[in-house]
């Protein structure tokens, strides 16, 4: 091997441990990053290295930004593979990046989601498949939310798709509804309760249809649901649901738009939904949308919001449940219930501080297996193959909120595969072994070795099993009753005892929604227009305890809903005729430069919230020649169709000679020969200049053309916003930089609102 071609290999620290990776070098170039083995949760893994693969190949340096929402993995990976290529002696060019300047970006569309999991990823692609233009932001750099960390169970109940797996007539909506009324101790709201196990059905089918989605019965069927209900995709795992829904999704037209983070709601003039601003890299979003559904994540990652119930309880959800939407959304007044309540689970292991990983898969079959719970006192603690909840509260009552799953090397091969299977690595698993003096506990040995390596009294665990044997022998559990199914001796003299700690990755509390339209609601109970919810981020549909397979439920069936009446709304807001202004700007020049455009894409973005704010040109127009009147230019007739179809036209006129350049002079003449836009249209001047007078010729001159006979404009009065030495008013962005000019140009345009609204006013009652 030369030089030129090299192998370099290394380690980085991730998020959930060791990531190995090999980097790919000839002639002093990266060609690969290639990942030997990690630990990290697929599916957000597999979405964001690619990414990063690509980033640093274009740049050719590791001097490259980290993926959003995977913050850690991706920066430890970019600085210890810096560092191995480095230490190989690897001189790296970096390609030379230009310096994208941040702007200002206006969108529209039909139907915005706000959130990239299950919930709307499913809103989203109901809402394209009734006709509408849909766009998703989602601010990590994946899409996948707390969904990604799950399986792919679900419930079925009422689809085509479970008919054909279980027969007919198996289960029933009402049946559903009355297991989560049970297993939450009837703490759900019924009517949403009904939202759900009536929708899920209609909604399995849709998208299974949509994206190709091949589900199957359950591996697993656990005791809360009466019936076997529970289906999932071939992998068992949420990635193929999301990877699946998502291609289907920009397949149909959607548009998706990662690392965007929603900072705040956009509300028209009359203080209504009408869309978000969200920040991207490099670029503020102003997205106007006739309908917004709010799909965003809970808040089970924010310490400062959790409440009582969570304390001593590990978290295994995405680190990006910041809870933003509370933000964001701050000014709505928004009805909240229960947000302390959070879906606690009894299977998980601590691998880092105040952090777990599930291993619900591994431990149901441990359990059917005839493993059995303890405490540190050695006694077991439950019926161990009962309903979750059972477990949970029992492992919550230990002083130490730990219990330890005992088994025989038969039942651990199963367990293992179904680690391996489900999130963790064989050299993750033989660590938790071999460092014997840190978390978690993960041993195997004699019964007084593991008893002695996990802290366990050793004589009390010996009585403990010798009792369970007796029990399994006689065909009944003297201690808790255990169903015999499930009662298995314990074979062979190598026992293995791993420990399990109550985790949560889900909060089951949040925002109220009316419990049919999914509209969410005020303190006051009232909906606000166009605004909607799906998700987690709702709460109620499963009260304080969601069965398993239920919050997949719940996501699934409440995106479906709430795409479909957010589509509803989107339809009814076209026909009513949208009731946002609409605002034209021209550009007064056809130069290439001009501090008048600098001007207008200020304003743009100082007013594309609260406004439609549209910058034209006018430098394709060509000279304005009489001759061509009775063949007027395509780009004359799209510009006079903007300016009839607006609400008010802005004007940002430069000074040329005392007067108005002549670009601008013959673009009026074309829009005042054979057409006639400007007849009655509501017009406000603005104009700024290199010199101290800031366009009053111009502006003067400008007001006299208006008023022509043919054009007949109504400008605005007074108000006469000139700025001067616009040289070092303006930042690299476009934004004005002068505080007290910022604020005139502000009182001129409200002014400028007014006019318009008592224009449109004087025109009905004429």
């Amino acid at each position: 091997m030369s030089d030129e071609n090299k192998q370099i290999t290394g380690q980085a620290m991730g998020h959930n441990g060791i990531i190995s990776y090999e980097v790919d070098v000839d002639d002093n170039q990266v060609k690969d990053l290639k990942i030997l083995q990690h630990s990290e949760t697929s599916g957000i893994f597999n979405q964001v290295i690619d990414k990063l693969k690509q980033r640093i190949i274009d740049g050719q340096s590791f001097d490259v930004d980290a993926i959003s929402g995977a913050t850690v993995m991706t920066q430890a990976l970019l600085d210890s593979a810096k560092d191995a290529v480095a230490k190989a002696d690897v001189k790296l060019t970096p390609v030379p990046q230009t310096n994208t300047a941040h702007e200002t970006k206006n969108l529209k569309t039909d139907v915005l989601i706000i959130g990239g999991g299950e919930a709307g990823l499913v809103a989203g692609c109901r809402a394209l498949t009734l006709g509408q233009k849909v766009t998703l932001v989602e601010k990590n750099g994946y899409l996948g939310g707390a969904t990604i960390l799950n399986g792919s169970n679900v419930t079925g109940t009422g689809s085509h798709v479970s008919a054909k797996i279980f027969g007919q007539g198996t289960d029933s909506p009402d049946q559903l509804a009355q297991d989560v009324a049970r297993e939450s101790k009837h703490s759900n709201d019924p009517e949403l309760t009904d939202l759900m196990v009536h929708n899920i059905g209609p909604a399995i089918d849709f998208i299974s249809d949509f994206a190709g989605l091949d589900y199957q019965k359950a591996q697993t069927q656990t005791v809360e649901h009466s019936v076997e209900r529970q289906i999932e995709l071939p992998t068992a795992s949420s990635y193929e649901f999301i990877q699946k829904v998502s291609q289907a999704f920009t397949d149909h037209g959607g548009e998706i738009i990662l690392g965007a983070r929603v900072e705040e709601l956009i509300r028209n003039q009359k203080g209504v939904v009408n869309g978000a601003v969200a920040e991207a890299q490099n670029a503020t979003l102003n997205i106007k949308a006739r309908s917004v559904v709010l799909a965003a994540g809970g808040h089970g990652a924010n310490t400062k919001m959790r409440g009582a119930e969570s304390k001593g309880i590990d978290y295994y959800g995405p680190m990006t449940s910041t809870g933003d939407a509370y933000s964001f959304n701050g000014d709505l007044d928004l009805k909240t219930r229960n947000l302390d309540w959070y879906k606690v689970y009894p299977h998980g292991v601590e691998v880092e501080p105040g952090i777990a990983k599930l291993t619900t898969y591994a431990s149901k079959k441990a359990t059917d297996m005839g493993a059995i719970y303890v405490n540190t006192k050695g006694n077991r603690i439950v019926d161990e193959s009962s309903a979750y909840t059972n477990a949970r509260d029992a492992i919550l009552a230990q002083p130490d909120k730990v219990t330890f799953m005992l088994m025989d090397e038969r039942t651990w091969k199963q367990v293992y595969d179904l680690l391996i299977l489900h999130d963790f690595t064989a050299k993750e698993i033989k660590k938790f072994f071999d460092e014997k003096d840190k978390l978690p506990i993960f041993t195997k040995g004699s019964l007084a070795d593991v008893a002695q390596a996990a802290g366990v009294d050793p004589d009390q665990l010996a009585k403990t099993v010798a009792t369970y044997q007796a029990d399994v022998q006689a065909g009944k559990d003297s201690q808790f009753g255990r169903d015999s199914e499930y009662l298995h001796a314990f074979e062979g003299d190598t026992y293995y005892l791993v420990e399990q700690r109550g985790r949560f990755a889900t909060t089951l509390g949040g925002y109220v929604t009316d419990r049919k339209t999914l509209e969410l609601l005020d303190t006051h109970d009232q909906p606000v227009a166009n605004y909607y919810g799906a998700g987690e981020i709702i709460g109620g549909a499963n009260g304080h305890d969601s069965m398993p397979s239920m919050m997949n439920t719940w996501g699934i069936s409440s995106g479906y809903v709430a795409g479909a009446q957010a589509s509803q709304n989107a339809d009814q807001r076209k026909a009513a005729g949208d009731d946002d202004t609409n605002i034209v700007a021209l550009v007064g020049t056809n130069a290439s430069k001009s501090y008048n455009r600098k001007l207008l894409h200020s304003m743009q973005h100082l007013f594309g919230k609260e406004v439609d704010f549209e910058v034209c040109e006018i430098k394709d127009l060509p000279m304005f020649n009489e001759d061509l009147a009775e063949n007027e230019p395509a780009a004359v007739k799209a510009l006079a169709a903007k300016v009839a179809a607006a609400d008010g036209v802005v004007i940002g006129v430069p000074e040329y000679d005392h007067a108005v350049p002549a670009s601008l002079k013959s673009a009026l003449e074309w829009l005042s020969s054979v057409e006639h836009p400007f007849t009655d249209k509501a017009v406000m001047i603005v104009g700024t200049s290199l010199g101290i007078q800031g366009t009053v010729r111009a502006q003067m001159n400008l007001r006299q053309i208006l008023d022509a006979p043919g054009v007949n404009a109504k400008v605005l009065p007074g108000n006469e916003f000139m700025l001067p030495q616009a040289s070092n008013k303006f930042d690299d962005h476009d934004h004005l930089t002068d505080a007290n000019s910022e604020n005139f140009l502000k009182s001129c345009f409200n002014k400028f609102l007014a006019f318009i609204k008592q224009d449109d006013a004087d025109k009905v009652t004429a």
